[in-house]
């Protein structure tokens, strides 16, 4: 596929690594000389300087030839732009980054498609259902469904009560019988481990499970963790993603949050926009006021305001006075990697759940989504089996998958099923692969 991605920045050159790798044929036009610098030191893809609404250098981009425009700057209007252009070339599909609620709700005045647009992403809403979904789930710190929602794959820590610590995977899956779960990989010490059957599971392990959904608490269960849910949350910062978490966590009425701005105007905004939502003005680094407004009591604290190390040191702070768990909003790309070492448990990047959600709507080749685990750096894959598939009619015993990729989902006439050595693959069958990065190219040559 021909693709023009217009913007360079974290969201744009992540793409632009992700679909260069399944060999596409990517463009890439920004207007700051040093991103497209970067661009063409680091990926195999022609980079443009100049503005992505610009005719001339749109021309210069071969816009007339292009499959597919994703337009992704800071700047909605741009964004906006860039795609009417694309449409009036001919592209066939349009998609664009757009912060502003008012250009993708449903009370809209312009229809996304009277903009030449057919797909609009909103990053804090990607954040927001992202951050909410961690709040539900207190155990995990990352999460990401298939087939149709009735297959998860969360990332949680064995906890020193897990009756899993010393055994043997092997072992493990003999003594569960009914509980349908695969273990699809560890993190030990910054080192991620596609495991086999004799690997042991330890103490501190940051492990991967796909798991059916209705058994996600019995896993819960067995890595040590207790059957909670988040009762008393903490948000730091008035920004749209914390007003838009905190919205949408009254919807739970068993939920209580508390919101803290430092910034008079936007707290002010905030109470009068939240009506469920306790809104405390006040700065957070004065520990008399967040002791008075009982950050010890806690069950989560969220920091989403829009600095990356405000953040990360208000986190640090809460679990210094031992609030059970933070979720930490981070811009940058590198920062969700390091989260966990220096104690923190869950990093949220807008940019990265961005890219998910752009990635899931392309459906390139045999893939159906894509979705990149931020916590590990690796990627899980959807795959749709078609007749000239190498592994139709074949056990997954029988498959030779590529080492540091393994199955774990598959859907069969649409039942969501966690795989065994016997399960055949047909057809039209959904195949879900957990991969590291330098895995992914061979496994995708399984179903071409």
């Amino acid at each position: 596929m021909d693709i023009l991605i217009i913007g360079a920045g974290e969201v744009g050159s992540h793409l632009a690594e992700l679909l260069s790798k399944e060999n596409h044929n990517i463009t890439v036009v920004d207007k700051d000389p040093e991103r497209i610098a970067n661009i063409q030191d680091h990926l195999d893809v022609l980079a443009i300087e100049g503005a992505g609404t610009s005719p001339s250098v749109l021309r210069d981009a071969n816009i007339a030839e292009k499959d597919m425009i994703i337009a992704v700057t800071t700047v909605d209007e741009v964004n906006i732009l860039a795609c009417m252009i694309a449409k009036q070339f001919g592209v066939k599909t349009k998609i664009a980054r757009v912060r502003n609620r008012e250009f993708s709700s449903e009370q809209s005045f312009l229809n996304p498609a009277d903009l030449g647009i057919d797909l609009v992403i909103h990053p804090e809403l990607e954040a927001t259902k992202e951050i909410v979904r961690l709040i539900r789930y207190p155990q995990v710190h990352e999460m990401t469904t298939f087939c149709e929602q009735h297959i998860a794959i969360v990332g949680l820590r064995i906890k020193d009560e897990s009756p899993m610590i010393g055994k043997r995977l092997i072992d493990i899956d003999a003594q569960q019988g009914a509980l349908s779960f695969r273990l699809v990989a560890i993190n030990r010490d910054e080192q991620l481990i596609i495991p086999r059957g004799n690997d042991v599971i330890q103490k501190g392990d940051d492990v991967y499970v796909s798991v059916r959904t209705e058994h996600l608490n019995e896993v819960f269960r067995l890595a040590g963790h207790t059957i909670e849910t988040s009762h008393r949350v903490m948000i730091y910062g008035a920004t749209p993603i914390g007003r838009m978490v905190a919205q949408e966590l009254e919807e739970y009425k068993n939920i209580h949050v508390k919101l803290v701005e430092s910034d008079r105007l936007l707290g002010e905004e905030a109470a009068n926009e939240l009506s469920g939502t306790e809104v405390v003005i006040g700065d957070l680094s004065d520990i008399d006021l967040i002791a008075q407004e009982g950050i010890i009591d806690m069950d989560m604290f969220v920091a989403l305001s829009n600095d990356d190390e405000d953040n990360i040191v208000t986190s640090l702070l809460a679990k210094h006075l031992e609030v059970q768990r933070t979720i930490t909003l981070t811009k940058k790309a590198a920062y969700p990697p390091i989260i966990r070492t220096i104690g923190l448990e869950v990093a949220i990047n807008p940019r990265i759940l961005t890219s998910n959600a752009i990635l899931k709507y392309i459906r390139f080749g045999r893939i159906v989504s894509l979705r990149h685990m931020a916590a590990v750096n690796a990627e899980t894959y959807e795959f749709q089996v078609s007749a000239d598939s190498k592994i139709v009619g074949k056990d997954i015993r029988d498959i030779k998958f590529p080492e540091g990729s393994i199955v774990v989902a598959v859907e069969h006439d649409g039942n969501g099923i966690i795989p065994v050595g016997d399960t055949k693959i047909f057809v039209g069958d959904r195949v879900v692969l957990f991969c590291k990065p330098d895995a992914s190219r061979n496994a995708m040559k399984l179903f071409e």
